[in-house]
């Protein structure tokens, strides 16, 4: 699942390199989102800079106001702290590194957490004028979450990235560090020293844990053609229900979970029939919304097939933003398409529902399942 700049916060331009990763959640409820400015292509670069030299032994130690962590910085680094976070930049402005944190309410499961960093990855880097790359992704034995990847920044051209996400308690930290491609090898490893420096400190909780008065029943449903299904929970409402088409819905939140199935051309001899399938629904959205971000398109396991998926954020009607995904799989020849979007501040939370209904989805006979009108 994509972010451009935000507005002026008062903040110097140049902070852009890592002003871009770090408030993803306050601008996930504004509508004056500005396009990245694209490099023209007769910017020239300029000669690679000499590597950052980093003097360990005149760090000092930094403690967010709110006390949720430390951390250390070069004495001579500017820094400037935000109400969740911190952004602390090298005074040339080759080199920076962050920290943003937020309470999700919730401790988090492994794949939670990598969801975590896709969405937030997405919603601020992927578009098609920063030229997003990835690089790598792993999850470290103690549970931190590391991604690297590449992007074109306005001012510095060409930059790689890290980002590190790790949870204490319900609150999740994301910690970003960043510099132009040409000196990155000669500076991560500097870069990661004082991202090491790191400690969590108070994780209370901002918001109580909302307990559920009673559990939610889990029902299978299907199309009318009773040849796939899912289980979904019975709070939810029935919104369509067609010969090929499902989709249930949380009007409470805007959360809405479809699955259907159409023809498709040569799906049962082209390997690559799902991924197109994905691809065009990226392309269809693209078609009705102008800001629609799309991550690449991956494999993905759908029942007892491989599928592929594409994660996507773009901005309604409404001005609100929508994050979901697309999971298409071919079955006995005809394409599959499973859909499910929220409001964009709330996605990480609908994941609780949407991954256990994905997961569910099989293929059935046409007699081992039960409809039920809307």
């Amino acid at each position: 699942m994509q972010r451009q700049p935000f507005g002026n916060h008062g903040i110097p331009a140049r902070l852009i390199l890592c002003v871009i990763v770090l408030w993803m959640l306050p601008a996930c409820s504004r509508g004056d989102v500005n396009p990245t400015p694209v490099l023209s292509p007769a910017a020239t670069v300029a000669d690679t800079p000499p590597p950052l030299v980093l003097d360990t032994t005149a760090l000092e130690n930094y403690t967010h106001s709110t006390n949720r962590f430390s951390l250390r910085h070069p004495a001579t680094w500017d820094v400037v702290e935000r109400p969740d976070g911190v952004i602390i930049l090298e005074p040339e402005d080759r080199a920076g590194y962050s920290v943003v944190f937020k309470d999700v309410g919730q401790p988090y499961t492994e794949e939670q957490l990598n969801q975590y960093l896709v969405t937030f990855v997405a919603q601020n880097f992927f578009n098609e004028q920063v030229d997003f790359q990835p690089i790598s992704q792993r999850t470290e034995p103690d549970g931190t979450v590391i991604a690297q990847f590449s992007s074109v920044d306005p001012n510095l051209g060409l930059t790689t990235s890290e980002v590190r996400v790790m949870q204490q308690d319900t609150i999740v930290f994301v910690i970003h560090m960043s510099a132009p491609e040409a000196i990155w090898q000669n500076t991560s490893a500097q870069l990661k020293l004082l991202a090491d420096t790191f400690t969590p400190m108070n994780t209370e909780p901002e918001i109580p844990p909302v307990l559920p008065t009673s559990e939610p029943e889990w029902v299978l449903i299907g199309p009318k053609s009773q040849e796939f299904g899912f289980l979904y929970a019975d709070d939810w409402d029935i919104l369509e229900q067609q010969e090929n088409v499902i989709s249930v819905g949380h009007t409470d939140t805007d959360m809405i979970f479809t699955a259907s199935k159409f023809r498709w051309p040569n799906a049962a001899v082209d390997s690559q029939a799902a991924k197109k399938a994905a691809q065009k629904h990226i392309e269809d959205l693209s078609a009705t919304y102008d800001s629609v971000r799309s991550l690449p398109v991956e494999e993905f396991p759908v029942a007892e097939v491989t599928g592929a998926t594409i994660d996507f954020l773009y901005t309604d009607d409404a001005k609100r933003e929508i994050a979901g995904s697309v999971i298409t799989a071919v079955n006995k020849g005809q394409m599959h398409k499973i859909v499910f979007t929220a409001p964009a501040d709330i996605y990480d939370a609908a994941l609780v529902w949407f991954n256990p209904m994905q997961r569910s989805f099989t293929f059935l006979s046409p007699d081992a399942i039960e409809t039920e009108e809307p």
